[in-house]
Formats: structure tokens, C-alpha cells, sequence
């Protein structure tokens, strides 16, 4: 039995066990990059948002027959349950700008890989990159969730793509605050080693922000680049880790742009997720223009 029987299987499941007054769906849910994935919705009566659960991850396990068809149906009633009763959320709330207005937020996405959901979202094109901005939920133990904003946001909220700028780069400026650290140093960090242990010099240092959380918008930041320029005192080139990250490389002979165009390559190939890929270029930070060029 192959996915589409999985799934059908599984609705039946779903709609046995949850009884009445549930509707329950497969959706596609857009994600970044033009990546589509399937998730279950399941909907109480007047309801108009639920959580997306995801089915790629429970058909894997079934597959291997780690869980059966029960076991699954069970699981994802118990998770949809549980997000409902953690997510103080209403989309009457999401409704009010002047409610909303203090979480939205924006990230960076590739702009080629992009273009079809770029038609139906608010966005400034910046590089081969493209400014989008979210909403972002920031109570219960689902904090930092996030919407999408479409277009058809900013007419109900009856404001222009310029007002959800300055909004959206003071929120996240302010409650994202960027973080600059050596690759070394954050390496030790995360291994748990003694930072005093290494005198070396950093030849890599990490953006992001201190979710590390679609922290390549960091580079966005009002004047990040330029004070990391005084830090550095030269003109360095930004690798586009992923969404959540970039590297910066002092140009200080090290590297040739050609080599670091690979190693951004096969980073994308082999380390990151299809869907949080960043870009495939190399930018370059020039001190006395104070201007990221590509």
C-alpha cells in the first residue's frame, strides 16, 4: 500500500475516532521555495484556523511499520488537541492591524525560487533575495510560530506595503536582536568546550539572530553590516547559509570568491532542508560604500 492508500486509510481513521462536530482535511500547505507538503487540518465547528499536522513524517513510520494506521490517528488527535489548548490565537485578533502591528516581522527568501508565491504576498526585492513579512505568535508554548501575510491582509488591514515595513524592521530589529560570533567560538559553544581554550584567529564568523530563526534577515538590519565592518576593519564576503543564518568571511586573501561560491553550493546540496535554502550566490560587503553588492 502506497501514500495515497496511507492517507486515505488514515482520514477514515481520523474521522471515526474525532466523532462529530470535527471536519477533517488534507491540505497542501505552501512552504518556502515552491515546496507544497501535505498536512492534516482538522477543524471544530466555527472554527476557521487549526494547526497543519504534517502526514510525510507519520507515512515514513508507517511504512517501516513502526505504527500502525491506529496508533497514527491517535497520535495526531492527541498533537491536534494539545496545540489547540497551547495557541491563544484568534483570527479576529489577526483581524485588528492595530492589534497585529506589534508582530510582524520579516525574512528573507530567494526571489527566483519564490516568483509563484510572490504574486499573492506584500514583498521588496533586494539582491537575487526578497523581503516577505510574517506574522508571528508570541504567547503559549507554541511562541514563535508564524502566518504568512498575503496581500489580501493588507486590504482587510486597510494599510500599504510601506506602513508593514517600518512596523516589521522595528519588531524584528528590536525583538530578534542580531548576533555576531565566531564560527570557532560558536562551535565550542554548542559542543559545550572551553571558549578560553582557543586563541586562534576566527577566519568565519556567524549572522543570525538570537532564536536563530530565519536570522539571515539580520543583514537587514539598520546599520548591522557597517558595525560589523568597524569590528572586522575590511571589506568581507556574506555566504547565504540558509534563511536562518549567514557566514561572513573577512576578504583577507583566505578564500577566492570561486572557492566560496562552492562551498555555498555543496552546503545547499548536502547540509540544508530543500525549503530553507537561501541562495546559491556570494555577496560582498565594501566598507567604503558601506553597500552588500553581489
Amino acid at each position: 500500500m502506497g501514500y495515497e492508500s496511507f492517507k486515505e486509510e488514515l482520514l477514515d481513521t481520523l474521522r471515526q475516532k474525532a466523532g462529530e462536530g470535527k471536519k477533517i482535511m488534507v491540505q497542501n500547505v505552501e512552504k518556502n521555495n515552491g515546496i507544497e507538503e501535505e498536512a492534516v487540518i482538522i477543524l471544530s465547528k466555527g472554527e476557521r484556523i487549526a494547526p497543519a499536522i504534517y502526514l510525510r513524517e507519520f507515512f515514513d513510520s508507517w511504512e517501516k511499520k513502526e505504527e500502525s494506521t491506529e496508533e497514527i490517528a491517535g497520535e495526531i488527535l492527541a498533537q491536534n488537541a494539545y496545540q489547540e489548548r497551547e495557541v491563544d490565537f484568534s483570527l479576529d485578533y489577526f483581524d485588528n492591524y492595530e492589534k497585529a502591528r506589534g508582530q510582524v516581522y520579516f525574512k528573507l527568501i530567494n526571489y527566483e525560487m519564490n516568483k509563484v508565491l510572490l504574486t499573492k504576498v506584500p514583498y521588496i526585492a533586494y539582491l537575487d533575495l526578497a523581503v516577505v513579512f510574517y506574522y508571528r505568535l508570541e504567547r503559549g508554548k507554541f511562541q514563535g510560530a508564524s502566518m504568512l501575510i498575503h496581500n489580501c491582509n493588507l486590504e482587510a488591514w486597510k494599510i500599504n506595503a510601506r506602513q508593514l515595513l517600518e512596523d516589521a524592521v522595528m519588531n524584528t530589529s528590536r525583538k530578534l536582536p542580531y548576533t555576531f560570533q565566531g564560527m570557532d567560538a560558536l562551535i565550542r559553544e554548542l559542543s559545550g568546550e572551553d571558549e578560553g581554550l582557543y586563541t586562534g584567529e576566527e577566519i568565519m564568523y556567524v549572522l543570525t539572530n538570537q532564536e536563530k530563526y530565519f536570522g539571515a534577515a539580520a543583514l537587514l538590519y539598520p546599520h548591522v553590516l557597517s558595525h560589523i565592518s568597524k569590528i572586522l576593519r575590511c571589506n568581507f564576503y556574506v555566504l547565504p547559509s540558509s534563511v536562518h543564518e549567514c557566514i561572513l568571511v573577512p576578504d583577507q586573501g583566505q578564500y577566492s570568491r570561486f572557492e566560496l561560491a562552492r562551498m555555498v553550493r555543496e552546503v545547499n546540496q548536502t547540509q540544508v532542508e530543500e525549503d530553507e535554502i537561501l541562495s546559491y550566490q556570494v555577496y560582498y560587503y565594501d566598507c567604503q560604500k558601506e553597500k552588500l553588492m553581489m
